[in-house]
């Protein structure tokens, strides 16, 4: 009888042995096609690219925000066979447009000027740029009137006589 049960034990170790190693193992390149088809489906994550290493996938590049950032891992994340996910993933806010306060710079800046006929400005991203000449008893009204227009900065490259 204990020799029955000896090897009624080897017998059921071995094919449980035998079940686990013959399972079909799934492949990183497998899992990782599917997580990076999963990722295409949202232009947000179009620079985001996913690398898979023993079913843990790592996520690198660079999103606009802190929601996509978290989007991107929780779509991994799902992806079948992904046992966990690395998201080192970059938050890069978008470049802000200057376009509107650019036009209203250059639209006051044409007032703020209009008595001061040797000096010109340029405006680009928010930062006004003074060139010309100017007397040493105008300059104090010129840059009150130009940091009354709130820009980012002045940049004052005027000559005092």
């Amino acid at each position: 009888m204990k020799v029955f049960r000896l090897v009624s034990m080897l017998a059921l170790i071995l094919a449980v042995g035998v079940a686990t190693t013959s399972c079909k193992k799934v492949k990183d390149a497998d899992v990782q096609a599917a997580a990076q088809m999963a990722l295409a489906a949202n232009p947000d994550l179009a620079d985001v690219s996913v690398a898979v290493l023993d079913q843990v996938a790592t996520l690198s590049g660079t999103v606009k925000d802190d929601a996509s950032k978290a989007y991107a891992e929780t779509t991994v994340a799902a992806v079948e066979n992904v046992k966990s996910v690395v998201n080192n993933i970059e938050v890069v806010p978008p470049a802000p447009d200057f376009t509107a306060i650019d036009a209203a710079l250059n639209s006051g800046l044409a007032d703020a000027l209009k008595d001061h006929a040797t000096v010109k400005a340029e405006v680009k991203d928010g930062v006004v740029t003074l060139i010309g000449e100017i007397r040493k008893r105008d300059l104090q009204k010129l840059m009150e009137k130009v940091n009354a227009l709130n820009p980012q900065q002045v940049v004052n490259n005027i000559t005092v006589k």
